[in-house]
């Protein structure tokens, strides 16, 4: 199992089923399982999270720009992100790719 920060390196995107939409400034949005049809919402931050999930940048590249735009600890974002990442991905929402 990977601690924090060897899960610092690792790369997600979305899955190849998956439909992110955002709702409006402040409202979240909403993620599409198309296979399942399930339905998820989200808040600000995670939607945040989840549109820097680009398959390139590594958790903590993405923990730092969300810890830039919501004044938190970069270290503390990373620490979070990798928990919501692993949630993610057993849920099929993300993919680890690296």
């Amino acid at each position: 199992m990977n601690d924090a920060n060897s899960a610092g390196e690792d790369v997600y995107r979305l899955a190849d089923d998956v439909s992110l939409q955002p709702l409006g400034e402040g409202e979240g949005g909403v993620v599409l399982m198309l296979k399942s049809g399930d339905i998820y919402t989200v808040n600000d931050t995670t939607l945040d999270f989840l549109t820097n999930l680009d398959g390139a940048r590594s958790l903590r590249a993405c923990a730092e720009a969300i810890a830039a735009v919501y004044d938190i600890d970069p270290a503390t974002a990373a620490a979070d992100l990798a928990a919501i990442a692993a949630d993610l991905a057993s849920e099929q929402i993300v993919i680890r790719v690296a």
